[in-house]
């Protein structure tokens, strides 16, 4: 669990756990105020969730992921496979 932040309030907090194979699907459009923003959504039979944005946004979010998983994998480095031997 990610510990709190005591300088900031939030009026929600939510944690979405990511799962290899997931489907996401993307959209974009432009606001009224003529910006143009885009999401990216994914949905099961219990939940949703979209993150919006505009391009700026999203493409740090993505570059904080990417870090987050590269920091994962150094810290904590996946066990090497087994070497299976061949029957002769």
């Amino acid at each position: 669990m990610m510990p709190t932040d005591p300088t900031r309030r939030s009026a929600l907090s939510v944690a979405l756990l990511a799962h290899p194979d997931t489907r996401y699907d993307v959209d974009c459009w432009m606001a009224d105020n003529g910006q143009p923003n885009g999401s990216v959504r994914h949905d099961t039979d219990r939940a949703w969730f979209t993150i919006q944005g505009r391009p700026t946004a999203l493409r740090e979010l993505a570059q904080a992921l990417l870090r987050c998983a590269e920091l994962t994998e150094q810290t904590y480095p996946a066990p090497a496979a087994p070497v299976v031997e061949g029957v002769a």
